[in-house]
């Protein structure tokens, strides 16, 4: 028997199969199930696998499926049980058996999400950013990834307000070694593709959030966004070379 989706079941030779019951129950012939080593191991004990002469039933009706008798019971091949009393059996790391599903003998097809990943909403929040910087005349900021690292950290202790001492003090423990404008905000979320947009909106119309974002002594930019209870917590933190940051 090959490997994969050629493992076999066994089961007496007495026993026809039962479409009447739940599939699920197909779980205590599974119990029987050997992979084609099997197989070898009993040919090198000296037990003959021949085709059998039993005939096959599924809900009375004989059924005609390739099977081996082997000292008395009968081995048939996964699939074609799956076949038959339709379930799928198929091959993904690993012999897989889905009594819920009708048989294909392939894998089910993996749905895409059409939802930005949390990188995806980070990337849209700094270009925002830099729009708006852009628009008041100072440069862009470059991304720094100890900012990076430091903003989602903070996001995820989920503030709605600003703890100084703790945005600081995980700033130096990122790794910038200078002072920083803190911008954040929380919102409740409705469509993730929107965050970005929402939450750059909110510190634009904000005097004390926009003069952080279009601060012209900043060079560079870390953001972080997480998503909980229903909610999006925003950081930005905007690197500033010629601060020092008290934590440090």
């Amino acid at each position: 028997m090959s490997s994969g989706c050629g493992i076999a079941l066994c089961y007496k030779t007495e026993r026809s199969i039962d479409m009447k019951h739940d599939k699920k129950n197909i779980t205590a012939m599974v119990t029987g199930m050997v992979i084609g080593a099997a197989l070898a191991s009993e040919a090198a004990a000296g037990i003959v696998a021949e085709p059998t002469w039993q005939k096959i039933y599924v809900d009375g009706r004989q059924v005609s499926m390739t099977a081996y008798n082997i000292a008395g019971n009968n081995y048939v091949r996964l699939r074609d049980i799956g076949q038959q009393v339709d379930f799928n059996v198929y091959w993904s790391d690993g012999v897989q058996i889905d009594t819920d599903a009708p048989y294909t003998g392939i894998a089910p097809v993996q749905e895409i999400s059409s939802q930005p990943t949390d990188m995806e909403i980070r990337e849209e929040m700094i270009r925002r950013i830099n729009e708006v910087r852009k628009k008041h005349g100072v440069p862009e900021l470059a991304v720094d990834q100890s900012l990076m690292d430091a903003a989602q950290e903070c996001s995820a202790y989920l503030y709605t307000r600003h703890n100084n001492q703790t945005e600081c003090e995980t700033v130096a423990a990122s790794g910038y070694p200078y002072g920083f404008g803190s911008n954040l905000t929380a919102f409740t979320v409705m469509d993730p593709e929107r965050i970005p947009q929402k939450a750059v909106a909110n510190w634009e119309n904000s005097p004390g959030h926009l003069a952080t974002m279009i601060d012209p002594n900043g060079d560079a930019v870390g953001v972080g966004v997480t998503i909980a209870n229903g909610k999006a917590f925003c950081y930005m933190f905007a690197g500033n070379p010629t601060a020092h940051n008290p934590y440090a």
